[in-house]
């Protein structure tokens, strides 16, 4: 095993972030809203560039962090039981991508549900518009991260967050337990809607004593696509860069892949409280990814690609009160194998070449204070070394997350 896995499953075996995912209780009609801004000391590129981590295939929503007050998110999500067992959950929001990247509001989640066999109800389906339910740091909001930007390994592996319509089946937190399979019609990176769809299995397991909890659990992915772009940029899309006056922007290459996307992670969280005031948690995500197809073009140019990828993170933090401060440190490897006559242009063209052969990493600094019990503040400090050149960055920013109806009652995000 290399060094680099054995640091990942050493962090993972004592780490698992809260599921976001949500089925209505008994009572009334629940409305939930959420909104995240924040500031950033820098760009992460430039305006007239595109943000390509080297030896990867990025798309879906991952829009590079710009400098400024940006809106991170919005939403707005509503649960209901429709009877005894039948549940009903809609969500709207929008991702912000910053002021050239589109900010448009979309429905996230519709989806319906329904509860059996048994008095605890383990069994649930559930069918329509979801997040996955498979990781915890793909399904999660904004506002529920302690970092303002979300993992390298859900931007790359997965396009930063994930909906989808499809259907899920799966053994509900039941003695401890989750398990479940989930198949996806594929309009969610890293499949596409021209593809053959997608599915996942996943388990979980969580444990509680009066001082610890623990929770652990692992997936598999697995999506085929068929001529996928990145829609950031190409694809059909408008979101090219265009130059002022006097300066240039590169036009943007837009390659293809066709082929089958395998994904493996694992995720583990440890929160330990040490007395009423103190607390110490760990948590981390591993993931496995492996590309087996073709990546093309327009003018017909083709080249074989055997890609395996891997990435995690883990995150230690300790609490105090309401103030939490953690760090969390990256890192993406990346082996990619193209062959064929057209290779060296589409490697380039693609983003897959990786010539410095540099392991990107990125190392954050974060504090949160709950001010109130809807509304809390962040600030964070990031070395990212992702591209050619490092870079150090600051942000600050507010979450405000709030239950509109019933008021008083206890907020949930639904995802």
């Amino acid at each position: 095993m290399t060094r680099f896995a054995m640091f990942t499953l050493s962090g993972l075996i004592f780490s698992t972030p809260t599921f976001g995912h949500y089925i209505p209780g008994d009572g009334p009609v629940e409305l939930n809203a959420s909104a995240v801004a924040t500031w950033r000391s820098d760009d992460l590129v430039g305006q007239n560039q595109y943000w390509q981590i080297p030896g990867t295939l990025m798309g879906g929503h991952a829009w590079p962090y710009e400098e400024g007050v940006v809106v991170d998110e919005v939403s707005l999500g509503l649960g209901a039981r429709i009877s005894e067992r039948t549940f009903a959950v809609v969500e709207i929001g929008s991702h912000g991508g910053g002021e050239d990247h589109g900010d448009s509001v979309e429905v996230q989640h519709a989806y319906v549900g329904f509860e059996c066999c048994g008095q605890d109800n383990p069994w649930v389906f559930e069918a329509g518009r979801m997040s996955a339910a498979f990781s915890p740091s793909l399904s999660a909001h904004a506002g529920d991260r302690l970092a303002t930007e979300s993992p390298l390994v859900d931007d790359v592996f997965f396009g930063r967050d994930f909906h989808d319509e499809g259907a899920r089946l799966w053994w509900h937190e039941t003695a401890g337990w989750s398990a479940g399979v989930e198949y996806w019609r594929g309009q969610a990176f890293p499949a596409n809607s021209d593809g053959d769809g997608a599915w996942d299995v996943f388990a979980r397991h969580e444990w509680g004593s009066d001082n610890v909890r623990t929770t652990l659990g692992g997936w598999y992915y697995q999506a085929s696509a068929s001529a996928r772009a990145d829609h950031r940029y190409g694809g059909g899309h408008t979101h090219t860069p265009v130059a002022p006056p006097g300066e240039t922007a590169e036009a943007f290459a837009d390659t293809r892949f066709t082929g089958d996307v395998d994904i493996y992670g694992l995720h583990a969280n440890l929160e330990y409280r040490l007395s009423q005031d103190w607390s110490l948690g760990l948590e981390g995500e591993w993931m496995q990814l492996a590309m087996d197809g073709i990546v093309h073009d327009a003018v017909g140019r083709q080249a074989q690609l055997d890609a395996d990828q891997q990435g995690f993170w883990v995150q230690p933090s300790i609490t105090w009160r309401r103030h939490t401060f953690g760090l969390r440190g990256e890192l993406l490897t990346t082996d990619n194998r193209i062959t064929g006559s057209a290779a060296p242009v589409l490697a380039e063209d693609s983003g897959l070449l990786n010539p410095d052969e540099v392991d990107p990493m990125r190392y954050t600094a974060m504090w949160r204070y709950q001010w109130r019990p809807d509304l809390a503040l962040r600030a964070e400090v990031i070395q990212d070394e992702t591209l050619s050149r490092d870079e150090l960055r600051f942000a600050v920013g507010v979450v405000w997350q709030g239950q509109l109806w019933p008021q008083g009652g206890d907020s949930g995000h639904q995802h």
